[in-house]
């Protein structure tokens, strides 16, 4: 039965590690998009605003309307139209009002995408070690396993049906508790290490408290 919820434990251990694996991987991936996606997003400034309409240069090489010497009335001067030069970003991405990084926000985000991983890798080698030490050891919280039982070499037979017990809290007779517990044991009362083992199913509060503090020296069949 130990082996059993030790193996069960393990499972689960080996469960959780593989979970907090493929967690790391998805969140390292998410927030390598989300660090991309905001830096994307400081770097386009205000595209989605419009550009300024560029005039073709190619215009200066055609040929002119009227001849050079002619002038013709009623006609406004039209002011002379220059190409715009830059990078393609609207009026608000010029010298006068330049995109502006937030530091700030950039330090968090490389600050949150370097400790994630860290994290993680903290948590996952937590479990590791519990895994190996439920492997390896022998003990548990200090104790050997074999120090739990009362009687250790017990071996109950697979058709074996625990009774049920009225409950000894210490307060009432206890011999009268002794007696019902022989009489719901009829035919094992030969068996000293079974007598034992499930005397302590009849106890309850402070008696049960107790007896479980007891040691294998201190009981005598």
């Amino acid at each position: 039965m130990q082996k059993d919820m030790q193996d069960q434990l393990q499972a689960q251990l080996q469960e959780k590690l593989a979970k907090i694996q493929q967690d790391m991987r998805d969140q390292m991936l998410e927030s390598q998009r989300s660090l991309m996606s905001q830096l994307t997003q400081l770097m386009a400034g205000g595209h989605d605003k419009g550009n300024i309409p560029m005039v073709n240069s190619e215009d200066d090489h055609e040929d002119p309307a009227y001849p050079p010497s002619f002038t013709p009335t009623n006609t406004q001067a039209q002011p002379d139209v220059y190409p715009q030069r830059g990078s393609g970003f609207n009026s608000g991405d010029n010298a006068t009002n330049p995109v502006v990084l937030d530091l700030d926000e950039m330090a968090e985000i490389e600050k949150s995408r370097v400790e994630l991983p860290k994290q993680l890798e903290d948590r996952y080698r937590w479990l590791e070690e519990k895994l190996r030490a439920i492997e390896n050891a022998d003990y548990h919280y200090g104790v050997d396993a074999k120090d739990l039982s009362l009687v250790p070499d017990l071996v109950l037979s697979p058709k074996f049906k625990t009774p049920k017990f009225e409950k000894y809290t210490g307060t009432s007779c206890p011999e009268a508790h002794i007696t019902v517990f022989y009489r719901r044991m009829t035919g094992f009362v030969n068996n000293d290490q079974l007598l034992i083992h499930f005397f302590q199913y009849s106890l309850i509060g402070s008696a049960s408290k107790c007896y479980n503090q007891l040691s294998r020296a201190k009981i005598h069949s």
